[in-house]
């Protein structure tokens, strides 16, 4: 009879084995997913840094160090646009593109018959956000950033 009782029991599973191995793998199933979601903020998180790296490296290259001989007579009264049709005002790091523009502006002479020379640098990578610099007689004055909205 000891034979006959010990057949029966070899199938038989307990409750509280089967509730464990469902937490178990419920918990694994969590913790996949939380760290996926991790993988993928930290993706966005590297594009957002190497965006953002692309400017500081735009900065030492151009405002650190400005080239003053690069600029044209500004052609527009307020802000011109920044063409992507040509890529002579256009620098590359990596795979990034940075469309700049040099402009310079003559104030009407003083009493003293001086000329300042004033200079603004606009750069952007997609039409929409621009950083400029403004300088006069080579000092930096100022900095920002311009949205255009449609």
């Amino acid at each position: 009879m000891n034979g006959l009782l010990f057949r029966t029991q070899q199938g038989w599973v307990s409750l509280p084995i089967i509730a464990l191995l469902l937490a178990m793998s419920s918990l694994s199933m969590h913790f996949q997913e939380r760290l996926m979601a991790s993988y993928k903020w930290r993706g966005q998180v590297n594009e957002v840094d190497a965006n953002l790296k692309i400017w500081d490296d735009f900065y030492l290259a151009f405002v650190i160090s400005p080239s003053f001989t690069s600029a044209k007579a500004s052609e527009c009264i307020g802000f011109c646009e920044l063409s992507q049709r040509s890529k002579e005002n256009g620098w590359q790091k990596d795979d990034q593109f940075i469309y700049y523009r040099w402009e310079s502006y003559e104030s009407l002479p003083d009493e003293s018959e001086n000329t300042d020379v004033s200079y603004r640098l606009c750069a952007t990578q997609n039409q929409q956000q621009y950083r400029c610099w403004w300088w006069r007689e080579s000092r930096l004055l100022a900095n920002g950033s311009v949205s255009v909205s449609g």
